[in-house]
């Protein structure tokens, strides 16, 4: 079991093993759907542009912004501006036991995503806001309930 000092100086290794557990989570849920429903997984070689991954199921596309939390959901996370003026910008938390590595849960910054005006921008990276993981607007979901969320809602326009 590692320590939060161990996972905090290896906290690249947690954050990708979390973004490939999410991954086959969220695949695993949607091709288990009566009908079965394909997801198409782009990842971003250079974390410059606002987002991690691209997802899409059918005729749907989102920019993701993956974060992880182990331990206690709060704190502030810098996230570019560019999420905003993407199509279907969001944040997507996993939230997991330190302990086990389990997810435990799921925050959700998006569908649609709060105006950026909402956010306080960084003080030491210009194009970033400051978030706070509780100012997700979708709270403590479960798989099915971000699948739905992601894939399932009619798109709502770019509040910028």
């Amino acid at each position: 079991m590692p320590d939060s000092d161990f996972i905090a100086r290896n906290s690249s290794f947690f954050e990708n093993i979390q973004e490939h557990r999410f991954l086959f989570e969220l695949a695993r849920h949607l091709v288990t759907r009566d009908p079965p429903r394909l997801l198409n997984i782009l990842r971003a070689e250079v974390d410059r542009f606002g987002f991690d991954l691209v997802l899409s199921v059918e005729n749907r596309t989102r920019h993701v912004q993956m974060k992880t939390r182990s331990g206690k959901p709060h704190g502030f996370y810098d996230i570019s501006d560019t999420i905003w003026s993407l199509p279907d910008g969001c944040v997507a938390w996993v939230l997991y036991n330190p302990k086990t590595l389990e997810p435990t849960g799921y925050r959700l910054l998006g569908s649609p995503l709060p105006p950026l005006d909402q956010f306080a921008q960084s003080k030491k990276r210009p194009g970033f806001r400051r978030v706070n993981i509780r100012q997700a607007n979708h709270r403590v979901i479960e798989m099915s309930d971000l699948a739905t969320l992601l894939f399932d809602q009619i798109p709502e326009m770019v509040q910028g």
